[in-house]
């Protein structure tokens, strides 16, 4: 599996930056915040060097099939008391060095090790992979959560403007008697609440910025919006089998889940092959100098192949063999539960996505529709026929309206990258193309 190393991915970022948005760009937009991100985020510090420290698993798992080489060496001294009545002195020094080193030739428990280790490291670079998509999708949705807190924070004062202005008029009906007192405190009670929400939003705003803030690792007042005229078609290919079969060939955490199953049957035929004798070819060398009245030199070596058959070990060899098979059948249906995941929701995703697309043009003319509706309730009011209830009510439905409207274009960029992200596609290429789709200053 080819992998995106950070490097990569940060140059890309930069090349898509400069191409983009040039220097002085007073918006942070979201190829920045990526970039910005992989630099100085901690989860994400914490994920790769997880990863890293994953990777030297498999110089574990191939230790046993290599040999194995010490040197030992001592020096002592010796006191003894073999004749109490003799005046020589009994008490001598001697010393040893020696060498050994040992090739495993029959160790089947141990190559089934090795093999449980090269799956292992296929299932760290999948999973990894599948950490890089999710976390390119946590700085989608932290951005896009900003692009809708300011949204709102912006539609919030709009319609606190505009009930404030209806409140004015009202207030100077009131004044020469055209309208009742019930009217203006309608529309104090309009305002009131608007003022309210407008306060929530700006924090909201506060709020999102901040969580923008942590990933980034620095403070900012406002980002890159979406244009007005930012693309919204259906995901391509528009046949949801294909989105499928993708899914099924190169979504990380199923192949993770794969690799995972593999290494489960690779450890239970390691633990099942202890039961099994092995075979080592073990040279020896020791020399050994004593000092004790005259001095003696004693040299030895040998070279043997050692073979041991286990017999009995207090039961423990076949409970390690049942857990493992059991733990093997585990990561089987961990693997088909993984499947079935994966194949539901990419199938639901992509409904989600051309759902999305059928919702951001509905909403487009629903704001059509509140605002030719606000405009003849207006009228009604002027003329007598409608009450102030009435068009306050129109005003809040319009401003609702384009909320909608905002959120159901963020909904479909999210919406469109989990599909990617599903279907194990989702790349720093991705980003830059929704980055393309901002406004900048």
């Amino acid at each position: 599996m080819k992998l995106h190393t950070p490097r990569k991915a940060t140059l890309a970022l930069a090349l898509s930056l400069i191409s983009s948005t040039g220097f002085g760009a007073e918006y942070l937009n979201l190829s920045t915040a990526l970039e910005q991100a992989i630099q100085n985020d901690p989860q994400w510090a914490a994920t790769r060097h997880g990863y890293q420290a994953n990777k030297e698993a498999i110089h574990f798992a191939s230790a046993g099939l290599k040999p194995a080489a010490k040197i030992t060496g001592s020096i002592a001294r010796n006191a003894s008391d073999l004749d109490p009545s003799s005046a020589t002195d009994d008490n001598y020094n001697s010393s040893s060095i020696g060498a050994s080193i040992s090739q495993p030739l029959l160790r089947l428990e141990n190559w089934h090790t090795y093999q449980k280790g090269k799956a292992s490291d296929k299932q760290f670079d999948a999973t990894f992979n599948a950490e890089r998509q999710a976390f390119y999708l946590r700085v989608v949705k932290a951005y896009l959560d900003v692009l809708r807190a300011e949204e709102n924070q912006q539609f919030r004062g709009a319609e606190k403007s505009a009930i404030k202005r209806q409140l004015e008029q009202t207030e100077q009906r009131f004044n020469v008697g055209l309208i009742a007192n019930t009217d203006v405190q309608e529309a104090k009670a309009a305002f009131d609440i608007s003022s309210v929400q407008h306060i929530i939003a700006e924090q909201d705003l506060a709020l999102t910025l901040q969580n923008l803030e942590t990933l980034t690792g620095s403070a900012m007042e406002s980002v890159a919006p979406l244009k007005p005229n930012a693309p919204v078609a259906l995901p391509h290919p528009t046949d949801v089998k294909q989105w499928t079969e993708s899914a099924l060939s190169t979504n990380p955490e199923l192949i993770a889940a794969n690799h995972a199953k593999d290494a489960a049957l690779a450890e239970y035929k390691s633990k099942r092959s202890v039961h099994l004798p092995t075979l080592d070819l073990v040279a020896i060398y020791n020399d050994n100098h004593t000092a004790q009245n005259l001095s003696s030199d004693r040299e030895s070596s040998s070279i043997s192949i050692n073979l041991e058959i286990p017999l009995y070990t207090g039961g423990t060899t076949s409970a390690a063999r049942r857990q493992a098979k059991q733990l093997q059948f585990q990561a089987e249906d961990n693997y088909n539960l993984k499947k079935r995941e994966i194949i539901r929701n990419t199938s639901n995703l992509y409904r989600v996505v051309n759902t999305d697309v059928s919702r951001v043009l509905a909403q487009k003319q629903s704001i059509r529709s509140a605002q030719a509706a606000l405009e003849a309730t207006e009228a009604g009011y002027d003329a007598g026929t409608r009450t102030i209830v009435d068009v306050l009510s129109a005003q809040q439905a319009l401003y609702g309206a384009k909320r909608d409207y905002a959120n159901a274009r963020y909904d479909y960029v999210f919406d469109l990258l989990q599909l990617k992200q599903t279907a194990g596609t989702l790349g720093v290429e991705d980003i830059t193309e929704i980055n393309s789709w901002l406004a900048m200053k």
